[in-house]
């Protein structure tokens, strides 16, 4: 969900600065319908329209649960109100006892307060009251993050529930000093030894005027072997809900804040200083609404889906950028999986932090602030501009590498409209199979769009990368596909599944051949729309597309998904060479050498730090050692980000 970007934007610009599925029931033979989705249907384009129920496996669109969301956000002091009815239908073959929803902004620290899960003090969303239509239940919260109904009788198979939940926000406020690529940078190093994510990426939060409204409605809890998950086991990769549902939601705001959600706009009417907007989105995974009054709003159609790039009047430049790139991402994505489901598709600057390049959800992902600003070292000039000896060719460098990693971020995130928006995924259980494949995909784009030269130099700087910085910060290899708490660090989660996992694609490729794997990766987005793809899923398609190569197919994922050949598969990255490319006549034999050096250097502190932390993994080089070879105010530096600033 979360592209890490900012890692590996601070590895170049420090180095810069330096010498499974379960089917749903219909209702009832003849039972009355529980709610009309139709309002609602204009969300989707016509053929999704007509496909949904038979490839989501209902016979009925009221089968799937409903988050009827009204919304009220206020803006001088931060509050948001939410009366929240949900709509629900026992789809499993015994009854229910109880309904368990989780309020996953509660999950996690706040952004403004930190980093990591820990124990989260003073949780953002306050539950006030809940309580069911009809007989009557008892609606308790368990946890922060857990709120439990349990109606006075067990829910029949084909039973329904409908429980009202009212909740109340006061948004943490994010500062515009860490809405820049250095500061994320930074964040991103300071948190090199967290076992955890970087709280919750300011995904519920106001920054620069913006205004991040997910993760902040109740939503059913995740369902495994006929068990509510009640419990994360980490922060990790994304918390949420995989299955698809049906929301309608009322917005009250500000009446100059433009709006962008998941889903259509049904109607919008002002009235004493307010806006009201009524919204619709049917068949998705997730809702998100993103607001602000200075937000400004560019739009291109690709086919008949209206693309729309929303940004700050001061960084209309990259807000353009990322038009360009958003249309040409989904025409790829088109061109190569099928058509993209939805009506519309937003992608709107956000201030996130902890290290987040962009998240995603359906119809609408957002792309950090930090790639829309210019690069500014403002407080951290002492120890980088000793490295290069002026701050200016800093920024000059960065700002010339930010475009490149604005498109790829992108592009990773428009990817995810199709894993796992249109075709699902298990998200904790089996991050790599969205993750992996939005960062190749990411790489198509480039390819389709630059060739094939462009795409193989972005993926180092934006893929590769990820595992290079592993490995020389002296973390082992290892599997891919494992459950996200499996990981035990950002480091080793984005390494392995942001950096290792999406080579795999490339190495069947090869061994299919252009015209076998494109057939099979159409094959696996046809197989598995709105429905939940299992673990070998793409494998299977290839398999069936190509039975001779099957055996080879399944070896090949065993290799790169299961053992540890990373280092033999993927070889060394030329970290000078890269900088080389991406800078040109810029890139001066000092800023190679500083990139070079980066890696052991951080790699050294972190030992110094940790007493008897990970050793140097075989090959590669020597940490430098005493103040002759790193300048001290640079090792200062660098020990203040492993510290956490």
């Amino acid at each position: 969900m979360k592209h890490p970007s900012a890692l590996a934007a601070l590895l170049a610009a420090a180095a810069l600065a330096g010498p499974s599925a379960r089917a749903q029931q219909a209702p009832s033979p003849g039972a009355a319908p529980f709610y009309d989705p139709t309002p609602w249907m204009a969300s989707l384009r016509p053929a999704a329209r007509a496909e949904l129920a038979r490839a989501a496996r209902v016979e009925r669109l009221d089968a799937l649960p409903l988050y009827d969301i009204q919304l009220a956000f206020d803006a001088a002091p931060r509050t948001v109100t939410v009366r929240e009815e949900v709509w629900f239908t026992n789809a499993e073959r015994a009854p229910m006892r109880d309904v368990v929803l989780r309020v996953y902004a509660n999950a996690v620290r706040p952004a403004a307060e930190g980093h990591g899960r820990a124990a989260v003090v003073n949780p953002p969303v306050r539950f006030v009251r809940g309580a069911c239509a009809g007989d009557g239940c008892a609606v308790t919260q368990e946890s922060p993050s857990v709120i439990v109904v349990r109606p006075r009788a067990p829910i029949a198979p084909g039973g329904r529930l409908r429980v009202v939940i009212e909740l109340a926000a006061t948004l943490p406020e994010i500062d515009s000093a860490r809405t820049n690529i250095f500061a994320q940078g930074m964040e991103s190093l300071s948190m090199l030894g967290a076992s955890e994510g970087g709280g919750d990426y300011g995904l519920l939060s106001v920054g620069e005027g913006i205004v991040s409204l997910a993760n902040l409605y109740p939503v059913l809890a995740r369902r495994v072997n006929a068990r509510w998950e009640r419990d994360d086991g980490g922060s990790l990769g994304d918390l949420g809900s995989d299955d698809l549902a049906n929301v309608h939601a009322v917005i009250d705001a500000p009446a100059g804040h433009v709006v962008a959600t998941t889903g259509v706009t049904l109607g919008s009417s002002v009235a004493n200083g307010r806006r009201r907007t009524e919204v619709g989105a049917v068949g998705v995974r997730d809702f998100c609404v993103m607001m602000g009054g200075a937000l400004q709003v560019a739009t291109r159609r690709v086919g008949d889906v209206e693309v729309r790039s929303l940004f700050l009047a001061g960084d209309r430049a990259n807000g353009a950028r990322v038009l360009d790139a958003a249309a040409g991402a989904l025409a790829v994505c088109e061109r190569r999986c099928g058509p993209y489901p939805y009506a519309d598709l937003d992608v709107v600057e956000a201030p996130l932090v902890g290290g987040a390049g962009g998240v995603e959800f359906p119809g609408l992902v957002t792309v950090a602030s930090m790639f829309y600003h210019p690069p500014a070292l403002t407080g951290l000039t002492g120890g980088i501009a000793n490295l290069l000896g002026a701050g200016d060719a800093i920024t000059q460098s960065m700002g010339q590498m930010l475009p490149t990693m604005l498109e790829f971020v992108t592009a990773h995130e428009v990817a995810h409209q199709y894993w796992h928006g249109l075709v699902g995924s298990d998200s904790r259980a089996h991050p790599y199979l969205d993750e992996s494949l939005a960062q190749w995909s990411a790489g198509l784009y480039l390819e389709d769009r630059y060739g094939a030269a462009r795409a193989r130099r972005d993926a180092d700087l934006n893929v590769r990368m990820n595992y290079q910085f592993m490995r020389q910060l002296g973390h082992d290899d290892g599997p891919v596909d494992r459950p996200t708490a499996a990981f035990g660090s950002p480091m080793r989660y984005a390494g392995l599944v942001y950096g290792k996992g999406p080579y795999l694609y490339n190495a069947l490729r090869e061994a299919a051949g252009d015209a076998v794997f494109f057939r099979a990766l159409r094959r696996y987005a046809d197989a598995w729309r709105f429905r939940t793809a299992p673990p070998t899923g793409f494998v299977d398609a290839l398999a069936a597309e190509s039975p001779s190569g099957a055996a080879r197919f399944r070896a090949l994922a065993h290799r790169w998904l299961q053992e540890s050949h990373g280092d033999a598969d993927m070889g060394e990255v030329d970290m000078g060479a890269l900088v080389g490319a991406m800078m040109g006549a810029n890139a001066s034999p000092e800023m190679q050498q500083a990139l070079q050096m980066l890696g052991p250097m951080i790699q050294q502190l972190q030992r110094q730090q940790q007493g008897n932390g990970p050793r140097p993994r075989n090959g590669a080089p020597a940490a430098p050692q005493g103040g002759a070879d790193v300048d001290p105010d640079v090792q200062r530096m660098l020990q203040q980000m492993i510290e956490g600033l």
